[in-house]
């Protein structure tokens, strides 16, 4: 946190509180399949101003050395988003409907999670920002579009299509609801599934011309599916891709512990899923989802999609997804590998690798090849 210029040059350094000051990175960086540049973001909540400080920039995989960076300032937003999503010429940050009690915050009278109040019914919005390392000519201010009520966690990939003047995003979240506090349903001794609103993958499509959004809804194909960490192939983060993959709970629409992986067909030219998806029924199984399913007594964790040793990058399905499962029969945490280029995921993985003991669930993740090249990030 910190105070808005202005204001930090009024305060004399002497009574200027220890936690003022710094800055905090996101924990998903991205890398452009394109340049090889690892992108990340740094913010800092203005608290004057109750506005976020977001710096962008960009390093090179060759040393880790920086190559450019870029400072915007969101006006009214108290909390910065956790995830963001690239393409060749900007990046997205989808803003959710938070507020931050800060006083409770930084006299220490509640935790971070618990300062926070949600309008599960409010609309939010999606800040798109030009990269650091545009050209003079794909420079742009920043702007923001409206978007009906949602909450966005994590994005899979995006990408622009300059004919059709459109921004293309896909990211796991929940429709609205009627919580009013960060935690929601998630708060107390355990999560109570039976209230808590299933996980969905959506779609988004804007207007980068007008600056409006032309649609948001469940991605196709994938409705009634229960699934969180979405990712696609990594050359493909910042362009069409056909699938999408994630660690999913169920196919019918219910509220569940992740207990399987699904491959999702999101982008289909030949296939008009409309009907079926407005047709489909909150409990109905969606019979069309590839997907392997543990069972209940594991517990899957985020998938990293790696692509094979010298293949070609424009075959999407030219990986393996890789997963970290425990089994709590056993009591000790497996790393499954599925070939998503040989096999569907429904045949299950070619290997199952055992590890001595529990490891704790986590999140995100990177894999580095022996091959040398940037580290695949999830």
């Amino acid at each position: 946190v910190k105070f808005s210029e202005d204001v930090a040059k009024s305060i004399p350094p002497n009574i200027l509180p220890s936690f003022i000051g710094g800055a905090a990175h996101t924990a998903h960086p991205n890398v452009c399949p394109k340049t090889g540049n690892l992108i990340g973001w740094s913010w800092s909540t203005i608290i004057d101003t109750k506005g976020l400080e977001i710096t962008f920039t960009e390093w090179s995989p060759d040393k880790f050395t920086q190559i450019a960076s870029s400072t915007f300032t969101i006006p009214n937003c108290d909390l910065a988003p956790h995830d963001m999503s690239i393409t060749d010429d900007c990046i997205l940050l989808k803003i959710n409907a938070l507020k931050m009690n800060q006083i409770a915050f930084l006299s220490g009278m509640k935790s971070p999670a618990a300062s926070l109040e949600m309008n599960g019914r409010d609309n939010v919005k999606v800040y798109v920002f030009p990269r650091p390392t545009n050209i003079p000519s794909k420079q742009f201010e920043p702007y923001h579009v409206e978007l009906p009520p949602c909450f966005s966690i994590h994005f899979s990939h995006a990408y622009q299509d300059d004919e059709k003047h459109t921004i293309t995003s896909f990211f796991s979240g929940w429709p609205p609801s009627d919580s009013k506090d960060f935690l929601g349903a998630w708060g107390g001794y355990c999560p109570d599934f039976a209230i808590i609103p299933p996980t969905l993958i959506w779609k988004l499509v804007i207007d980068t011309k007008t600056k409006q959004f032309v649609s948001l809804d469940v991605a196709p194909n994938a409705r009634n599916v229960c699934a969180e960490h979405p990712l696609v192939h990594p050359k493909f983060t910042s362009s069409r891709a056909k699938y999408v993959y994630a660690v999913a709970s169920n196919v019918v629409g219910d509220s569940t512990a992740p207990c399987g992986y699904v491959k999702l067909c999101v982008e289909d030219d030949d296939v008009d899923s409309t009907q079926t998806q407005t047709q489909m029924k909150v409990g109905e199984k969606n019979e069309n989802i590839d997907a392997y399913w543990f069972g209940t007594r594991y517990f899957a964790g985020e998938p990293l999609i790696v692509p094979k040793h010298g293949s070609d990058p424009t075959n999407e399905k030219a990986a393996y997804l890789l997963g970290v499962v425990h089994d709590t029969v056993k009591d000790k945490a497996a790393i499954a590998i599925f070939d998503l280029e040989m096999r569907n995921l429904c045949d299950g993985p070619v290997a199952m690798m055992y590890l001595k003991s529990a490891v704790p669930h986590g999140l995100h993740g990177c894999f580095a090849s022996d091959f040398g090249g940037s580290s695949v990030f999830c």
